[in-house]
């Protein structure tokens, strides 16, 4: 009898501890078994293609059971890539690692071979917050009173008319009655030089590593921060574009610009995954993004990492693309009034 209970015992034991570990091996990896094809839409050398790199190697560890296959494609800033995941059937794993605003900007400019709507995504998480100045010549009034009267038109070097910088540049044109020329034809590197030489006044800049030596020994200046906490020392953070912005600045123009410049890196997934699988790789995505050993490969090869809500992105992606017809009403009236005054054809907007 004793014998006998010692073996039942034996064997309930034995099914809990195997139960146990198929449980454990479930949250270990909730996509077993299966592929998850990733769209990274940056090119394969830039700082998208270093961050994947690490995020990859974290995501396989957290998904060890999952077959991980990735694809760059950046192509209108990852928009290609992006439309083609809309066309996966219902079932599919797959998600994308973009910009939003980029991807934003693609599809209410109606650029070739767009087909999406990024309504429709599942946001998450984004990996990345971005800090944004006016980043100024050396010399520049830092007075908003003095700028707005300066009888020279001020110059800002953007690198086309559709680019997030551009669009951002003309709205603020408008909500700090500030007249800057766009000035099409510069990249990155062009615009620092132009700022550097005197040859343009300001320009939208991140305020990252690439800056801070120049703003510490003064060749360039902040005029005022966008969005972001992480500033240089250097960076007079009571000059803020709310302390720039005109009277009665709309609410959601001001908003615009802040989720445009404020939002970095993000990933969704396309509509045809289930929500099942949205809700597994959020917690995944998730669980890498609070990763000690992740954090530490990623700050020992200089990639910042910040963990935000998929729900923020969400909300950022929302302001840039409005439902409501008073908000579009705003932006539309500040787009046009801001290239206005870049035109020269007018001097201020009146909201």
């Amino acid at each position: 009898m004793k014998s006998s209970l010692k073996k039942l015992m034996l064997l309930v034991a034995s099914l809990v501890f195997f139960h146990s570990a198929g449980l454990a091996r479930a949250g270990a990896d909730p996509l077993a078994g299966r592929t998850l094809e990733v769209m990274v839409g940056f090119s394969n050398t830039g700082g998208g293609a270093k961050f994947w790199q690490a995020f990859s190697a974290a995501l396989r560890r957290h998904l060890p059971e999952t077959s991980i296959r990735a694809q760059f494609n950046d192509t209108a800033s990852g928009a290609q890539g992006a439309s083609e995941l809309f066309k996966l059937p219902a079932g599919s794993l797959a998600v994308a690692f973009v910009r939003p605003p980029e991807l934003v900007f693609a599809q209410i400019n109606k650029r070739d071979g767009i087909d999406y709507d990024l309504r429709k995504v599942n946001w998450i998480a984004g990996v990345e917050r971005e800090s944004f100045i006016m980043a100024a010549r050396r010399g520049l009034p830092v007075d908003p009173q003095v700028l707005r009267q300066s009888p020279k038109q001020l110059i800002l070097p953007v690198s086309d008319i559709l680019a997030t910088q551009s669009t951002v540049s003309i709205l603020l044109n408008a909500v700090t009655g500030i007249r800057a020329k766009i000035v099409v034809g510069f990249n990155n590197s062009a615009r620092l030089k132009a700022l550097l030489a005197g040859d343009a006044d300001f320009y939208t800049a991140a305020a990252d590593a690439e800056l801070q030596p120049l703003l510490k020994s003064g060749d360039i200046q902040s005029l005022y921060t966008i969005t972001g906490e992480v500033f240089p020392p250097e960076v007079d953070q009571s000059r803020t574009l709310e302390s720039f912005l005109v009277k009665d600045a709309p609410a959601a123009v001001v908003e615009f610009i802040r989720s445009a410049r404020g939002m970095g890196r993000a990933f969704f997934a396309p509509p045809g995954v289930s929500a099942e699988d949205v809700e597994a790789l959020r917690r995944v995505f998730a669980n890498i993004l609070a990763d000690p050993d992740f954090i530490k490969e990623a700050g020992g090869k200089g990639i910042p990492v910040a963990a935000v809500e998929w729900s923020e992105v969400e909300k950022g992606v929302a302001h840039l693309m409005p439902a409501g017809a008073t908000a579009k009403t705003q932006l539309d009236k500040a787009y046009e009034c801001g290239l206005a005054m870049s035109e020269g054809t007018a001097d201020r907007c009146n909201f």
